[in-house]
């Protein structure tokens, strides 16, 4: 999610973040060098409940896991070739390379997405909590709406509790890249991505786990807007348009939105201006209307809310 320059500081509309006080004060006596088999033995001999294990798991690595950069930038070529005999060997193979991921994500605290996936997996694995590793897509800028990939570019969990998978991206919880630093940022709705909301945000690969969550194509996961998190965690709603791309007529684009309150400011932010503008505003109802009249050389829009950035669109 890009950050313009004139935006300072943070609102919060967190409405339905997870809850991590029971775990927090206690993970955080936990040595920031340590196995896998004995955070995981802090962790059970500390809680009991299966819930409260995976967000001590959860909340350990977001905390202590930094996000590797110059991987991001500069990835080394990791493909790896072995032989086996039969199944059994080929199974295990791929356990020792998913451990060598583990150990290295915590020998030197920092990883990217991989690392922040089976780590978290292997964890959830020795607490005796059913998971799955996720491969799949996400986007991160406006400037990715309607062009779809040709392959992955993420990994985040599903994980099993109460008998109910529930989808977690470590990666996206521990920081966020600004101004091309990473900056931790611990962001709670990432714990437990709400199902109908899944597909605004992560795309899995695997048909199966799309099925799990609802229906979807690839070139429609791509032709939405980019939502922030804030967004998603608040009642506000895109009421529209649905796709990601505006259409200018006559040098205006109109968005609708629901659920503003009356005292919340918008802005409208254009890529390449430093300065944001307010739209013609008008509600209806529980509906607002902005009517925007874009730059004339602008071809990404930002809807910020309260001075946050919360909707990211092409102009056409």
């Amino acid at each position: 999610m890009k950050q313009l320059l004139f935006f300072l500081f943070f609102t919060s509309f967190t409405l339905f973040a997870q809850d991590f006080s029971e775990v927090s004060e206690k993970v955080a006596t936990y040595p920031k060098l340590i196995s896998a088999e004995n955070l995981a033995k802090n962790i059970a001999r500390d809680f009991s409940s299966k819930e409260n294990q995976l967000k001590a798991a959860f909340y350990w690595i977001t905390k202590n896991i930094r996000y590797d950069l110059e991987e991001f930038y500069n990835p080394k070529n990791k493909r790896v070739s072995f032989r086996y005999r039969d199944e059994a060997e080929r199974l295990q193979k791929i356990r020792e390379i998913k451990d060598n991921i583990v150990r290295e994500t915590l020998r030197s605290r920092k990883g990217v997405c991989e690392g922040y996936a089976q780590t978290l997996a292997k964890i959830c694995s020795l607490l005796n909590i059913e998971n799955e590793v996720i491969k799949g897509y996400i986007r991160n800028s406006s400037t990715e709406i309607n062009r779809p990939r040709n392959s992955t570019n993420h990994a985040w969990n599903a994980v099993k509790i109460n008998n109910q998978w529930r989808f977690i991206d470590a990666t996206w919880a521990a920081g966020a890249i600004m101004n091309g630093k990473w900056q931790r940022s611990f962001n709670p709705y990432y714990y437990n991505i709400p199902k109908d909301k899944h597909f605004k945000t992560h795309f899995p690969e695997s048909k199966l786990w799309q099925l799990r969550i609802g229906r979807m194509t690839l070139d429609d996961f791509y032709n939405q807007p980019i939502y922030a998190s804030s967004f998603l965690n608040s009642t506000v709603k895109l009421v529209s348009p649905q796709k990601g791309i505006l259409t200018s007529r006559n040098n205006e684009v109109k968005i609708k939105l629901g659920n503003i309150a009356a005292n919340q400011h918008i802005m409208v932010g254009f890529m390449g201006y430093q300065f944001a503008i307010q739209p013609k505003i008008v509600r209806t109802n529980n509906i607002t209307t902005l009517t925007i009249n874009p730059p004339e050389e602008a071809q990404e829009l930002f809807v910020l809310i309260d001075r946050e950035v919360m909707l990211e669109f092409l102009i056409q």
